[in-house]
């Protein structure tokens, strides 16, 4: 496919409008879900679609810049009008956070506190002989990934393209389980660690911090173990 038009006025190319189609998708989506009419910007995304399979670029790229104005339009008539102006409504607020990701930050922010206040007060109590900072530092650090997957996102592609669905209120809850886990290898002396009591403390609270941070790729790996058995 010759991803550069010749006699295409608009300096986009194959690629960059592939990537704004998949933005404007994603946008449409969350629009659709918090109830905001889409239908004339949908049907301009559609023909947009439709132009970029035949490579007719320039017309897809005008097809997908109207899909964005329909869609603006559509976004202030969800607004509330207040005497001649325009403030935010529900409807138009949950795009925005469905968009960037807002709920899943906001999860994670309270996550960081709660599991930041455990480690205060109630880190000195043992089940089983394991403390329970072990699963509180895991759990923050499955509130730090959510936080890094979020800001990852919007750095890379302007909206959250992770953390979309409430599955990932599930993930601390993981976390915890993995960092008890953590905890009982790494103590038990299986694996080699520094002599120093104090240093060793630090080594395993880092550890279940890790393993807490890599809990969505552990979920991948035990769930793909899981299926091969």
């Amino acid at each position: 496919m010759d991803c550069e038009s010749k006699d295409c006025s608009i300096p986009k190319s194959c690629s960059e409008i592939e990537v704004d189609l998949k933005r404007l998708d994603r946008m449409l989506q969350a629009a659709h879900r918090s109830s905001i009419d889409i239908k004339e910007s949908y049907d301009f995304y559609v023909l947009a679609l439709k132009e970029f399979n035949k490579e007719n670029l320039v017309e897809a790229f005008l097809d997908c810049d109207r899909a964005k104005y329909e869609l603006t339009s559509a976004i202030n008539e969800a607004k509330i009008k207040i005497k001649g102006s325009r403030f935010h409504s529900m409807r138009t607020l949950s795009y925005f956070f469905k968009l960037y990701g807002l709920y899943a930050v906001i999860f994670a922010t309270i996550s960081v506190a709660v599991f930041s206040a455990l480690i205060y007060w109630y880190s000195d109590i043992i089940v089983l002989g394991v403390p329970l900072w072990s699963s509180f530092f895991a759990g923050l650090g499955s509130s730090a990934q959510i936080l890094t997957g979020v800001a990852d996102d919007l750095r890379r592609y302007g909206l959250a393209s992770r953390y979309k669905r409430l599955w990932y209120m599930a993930i601390p809850i993981l976390a915890m389980v993995f960092g008890y886990m953590a905890y009982l290898v790494f103590s038990s002396g299986i694996i080699a660690m520094d002599d120093s009591s104090q240093s060793r403390v630090f080594s395993i609270m880092f550890i279940c911090f890790l393993t807490g941070f890599l809990t969505k790729w552990m979920i991948g790996r035990l769930s793909r173990m899981s299926r091969d058995i």
